[in-house]
Order: C-alpha cells, then structure tokens, then sequence
C-alpha cells in the first residue's frame, strides 16, 4: 500500500496527539517503543514532571526522528494528513 500523504508524520498541530498521550484514542500499537514512550509520557504528566505542550513535542519529535518504524501506527492512528 503506497502512502500518499506528503508529509512522513502527520503535522504536529493535529489533536489526534494529544488524544493519544490522554488516552482518548485508544490504540493497539505496532511500534512497541513508540507504546512505551506514551506511556512513560503519561506517567510524567501525572506526576508534573512535565507539560502536555513538552510531551506533545516529545512524542513529535520521536515519531520525526524514526518514521519508518512508526508509519503503520501513524496511518492507522490518524487516517489520512
């Protein structure tokens, strides 16, 4: 399946991301490095170790930084960018 959108990762400005650190998208992932790192992301949230804009910067910058390995999980997760 060739994926036509023109960009590697959907925008940053999207509000699926933070659906997925809330928990509001409930997603079974492909990626489980990508599974670990929302859920260590939540748990900093929880504790004020961080904010949801830094944690939101975080996971973009992650999915950035490996798009090959997140691709399916970004396809399923946001559909279409």
């Amino acid at each position: 399946m060739l994926n036509t959108n023109t960009k590697p990762i959907p925008p940053r400005s999207r509000p699926e991301w933070k659906q997925l650190i809330t928990g509001e998208i409930q997603h079974e992932f492909k990626n489980y490095v990508l599974q670990l790192r929302i859920y260590q992301i939540r748990k900093d949230i929880e504790s004020g170790r961080t904010t949801m804009e830094r944690s939101i910067d975080s996971l973009y910058e992650l999915c950035m930084k490996y798009q090959l390995a997140v691709a399916a999980d970004c396809r399923e997760i946001f559909k279409s960018w």
